[in-house]
């Protein structure tokens, strides 16, 4: 350890002289350079004491004894100031815009909700009691409890605060269990949601043929949809994206057909493509009622929106893409939220597949030896017997689920539409809609079918 106090030299009018004020130098046993400071007086004695308390403070400070000057200052601190210096860290190391404004949003709520005026009210047992009065689920709160942790090791690096006050606190564990079992919808609910739907159909469609979802869709503008391309598809940033990663999707002729149809001339690349008509729940919950789709079903699952993007990894599924391809276009990152949480295993064919397996055939009881014995002197006329396998036909649905997508079925048949001489669907009702162009598309070419090419 090094302690010394001096006088700078100065050189004036060609003559080298020392400064009036005193300052010291000083190297802990564990620093890797001096440390000069002004010690503000012309009095060595004075000097040589002021050096020594500053070096003694700071070997406290080290040991933890005394609060170094930057934690008092720290717990004093409105703790807004420190959170915004954060956010600020956040924002120069490139992190992005969303990730770093949900990243607030979180940390401005815990503080307001537990009563956190400055880092000294922070304690581990305020907040395991913000966290058990909650009703999110496990994993939201888990994200609560990063955001924390996050901000609080920052400031600990920092040394503005002595210890992370949380660093024993355990996540909550997540069973894998949802808090809200959704459900997809049925081929035949989506076509009713869309007829009833109106301005909102082609948000419905856009949802349940891509995946993406509602806060996702809410960003997206016409600069990130590529409609005249060889292959359609969208580009959602990363800034859109909830898992902060870019990723272009492929549109189906039923999407494209919908936005094309949606879109003014002059609408501009920056304009939001589904502005003010992706519906609040409310609104979304009256157009079930009117497509005659129960909100809660009688296993207890719920159709919300966000169902729509389980109908499109449940479709995808169902039409024999493989599970990889299926994780890939919902942007997950495990397979195991792909094949569980968003799958419905209640619209598997599983009952197809039992009726697939062979037929077990059992003999009638007959005289053992007797038998033996005529199929011995017989033995060199008979082939080897050939297992009896029952056939049974697929479901026509299942059929088209592997092989193509009748988008047909999406438009009623009577009594709003019926079929002139020439072919084409005309109207007999003042009821027509236009929003039923877009899906009367040939069932020759399945949608799906570009997913797993």
């Amino acid at each position: 350890m090094i302690v010394t106090v001096f006088k700078p030299k100065r050189r004036k009018n060609g003559k080298l002289t020392s400064a009036r004020m005193y300052r010291g130098r000083y190297r802990l046993s564990d620093d890797a350079r001096l440390t000069d400071i002004p010690l503000r007086t012309s009095d060595k004695q004075v000097a040589l004491q002021r050096l020594q308390k500053i070096v003694q403070e700071k070997q406290q400070e080290r040991a933890g004894i005394i609060p170094s000057r930057e934690q008092v200052e720290t717990a004093q601190r409105p703790l807004i100031e420190s959170i915004e210096a954060f956010i600020q860290t956040r924002v120069s190391n490139g992190c992005d815009e969303k990730y770093v404004k949900e990243l607030k949003r979180k940390l401005v709520k815990i503080a307001a909700d537990c009563v956190w005026s400055a880092a000294k009210d922070i304690t581990a047992d305020s907040f395991e009691k913000w966290r058990g009065r909650q009703t999110l689920a496990a994993k939201t709160k888990n994200e609560y409890f990063h955001a924390l942790t996050v901000f609080l090791k920052w400031l600990e690096r920092r040394e503005m605060i002595a210890l992370n006050p949380v660093r024993h606190v355990q996540m909550v564990v997540d069973t894998g269990k949802d808090k809200r079992e959704r459900r997809a919808f049925t081929l035949d609910e989506l076509r009713r949601l869309v007829m009833v739907g109106g301005p909102r159909a082609v948000v419905y469609v856009t949802a349940a043929f891509t995946g993406i979802r509602r806060g996702e869709l809410m960003q997206l503008e016409w600069r990130d949809f590529n409609l005249e391309a060889a292959e359609p598809f969208v580009n959602v940033r990363a800034s859109v994206s909830k898992n902060h990663k870019q990723a272009a999707l492929p549109l189906t002729r039923a999407v494209v057909a919908a936005l094309r149809q949606h879109q003014t001339p002059d609408a501009k690349p920056g304009d939001l493509v589904f502005a003010g008509i992706i519906p609040r729940m409310d609104r979304f919950r009256k157009d079930l009622d009117a497509a005659g789709i129960r909100y809660v079903d009688a296993k207890g699952e719920y159709a919300d929106f966000h169902s729509l993007r389980k109908t499109f990894a449940t479709m995808l599924i169902l039409a024999g893409v493989s599970h990889r391809v299926v994780m890939e276009l919902m942007r997950h990152s495990d397979p195991r939220l792909t094949t569980k949480t968003y799958t419905d295993a209640g619209q598997l064919p599983v009952g197809e597949a039992i009726g697939s397996l062979p037929s077990l055939t059992i003999p009638e009881k007959t005289d053992s030896q007797i038998d033996s014995q005529k199929l011995v002197r017989a033995s060199h006329l008979l082939s080897p017997a050939v297992p009896q396998v029952q056939v049974v036909e697929p479901d026509e649905d299942i059929e088209n689920k592997g092989e193509s997508l009748d988008l047909t079925a999406l438009v009623p048949a009577c009594p709003i539409f019926e079929k002139d001489g020439s072919g084409r669907f005309e109207t007999c009702s003042a009821h027509h809609s236009p929003t039923l162009d877009w899906l009367r598309l040939a069932a020759s070419e399945s949608d799906l079918r570009l997913y797993s090419q």
